[in-house]
């Protein structure tokens, strides 16, 4: 029974990344600030440009490393859903005369939406959309360089204390009909607060990725028919596009509302 549930662990195939979108954050800029690899077992982040510095001539006391972003997937494993058990950062700081590294956060966001009809543009287009927090840490306190100076590599284990899980696959994901995207959020807080005049930091590797972001992937076998009945939030039947008027519009104006 014990090699039989070994052999169980995970899937023998995983989804495959469709695409990458970045926000406009701090260090995140765009899709190629960053590289992504996704195993059965993790889902590793290195971020080029997630860096921050505070300097005793700032006028603010804190700066934020922020990446928001976003990962579609598709060709799920049929049977099977997945969830975060934990991730860890890894990075450098430098930091002295009172500024610290105080803080950490990651949150995950699954989102399934499910296309109802695929009609042309004169129908209505009616879509489906359920979604779940997998993990959501708004803050993990380190205060690296707190209690003197601080120049060395780190790793910080946020643990994700109340496992969530995505939606269960039917294998037939991998369609125009179901967009199934992942939203993250990381973020890592330097400040000098109560050490104005003297508090200097620097937060990134100085060279190669600035910071990595290693989720452990842990899978589950479920049963697919229970899929339409997942989701923390749910919404039915929204965005309709309707045509409005003659397919040539003389007036200029769209013939087609949103």
């Amino acid at each position: 029974m014990a090699s039989l549930a070994l052999a169980q662990s995970a899937p023998a195939t995983i989804p495959t990344i469709l695409g990458i979108r970045g926000a406009n954050s701090g260090g995140c800029f765009s899709a190629a600030s960053m590289s992504l690899a996704l195993k059965a077992d993790n889902l590793k982040f290195d971020f080029a440009d997630m860096r921050a510095s505070v300097t005793p001539a700032d006028p603010y006391d804190s700066e934020a490393a922020i990446c928001i972003m976003t990962v579609e997937l598709g060709a799920f494993p049929q049977g099977w859903r997945f969830a975060f058990s934990d991730v860890s950062y890894t990075g450098h700081a430098k930091l002295a005369g009172g500024a610290r590294v105080q803080s950490f956060a990651a949150n995950s966001y699954f989102q399934w939406e499910h296309l109802k009809n695929n009609g042309a543009i004169d129908d209505p287009t009616i879509k489906n959309a359920s979604g779940s927090y997998l993990m959501d840490v708004p803050e993990k306190i380190v205060n690296f360089g707190a209690t003197g100076a601080y120049d060395k590599d780190f790793k910080v284990d946020i643990r994700n204390d109340k496992l969530s899980w995505s939606p269960c696959f039917t294998g037939q994901e991998y369609s125009y009909d179901d967009k199934m995207q992942v939203q993250f959020q990381f973020q890592a807080y330097l400040t000098k607060e109560g050490f104005s005049k003297t508090g200097s930091g620097v937060f990134g590797r100085p060279i190669g990725p600035a910071l990595t972001a290693d989720f452990k992937v842990v899978w589950e076998k479920c049963d697919p028919a229970q899929r339409n009945s997942w989701g923390q939030f749910r919404m039915g039947d929204y965005e309709s596009c309707q045509r409005i008027g003659p397919t040539d519009s003389s007036d200029g104006q769209p013939t087609v509302r949103w």
